[in-house]
């Protein structure tokens, strides 16, 4: 899997502590994770913080594109 630059971690935790506290998000057989949670992944660089990563660049990208439209 990718390494990723520290602004893109950046980028990421920021989007999840916009998110509101009460949200939640159930990843599998990992459980369910606060933003708070998945901020802690990110940090510890785990697969649970890379995919969130994937997740939230591959939405980035998706929201670029439906601008142009």
């Amino acid at each position: 899997m990718t390494e990723y630059t520290e602004d893109v971690k950046k980028l990421v935790k920021e989007r999840l502590a916009a998110m509101p506290p009460g949200v939640s998000f159930s990843i599998g057989d990992y459980g369910d994770f606060s933003p708070r949670d998945l901020i802690k992944q990110v940090d510890k660089n785990t697969e649970i913080g890379k995919e969130i990563i994937e997740m939230q660049l591959g939405f980035i990208r998706k929201m670029s594109k439906l601008s142009q439209l």
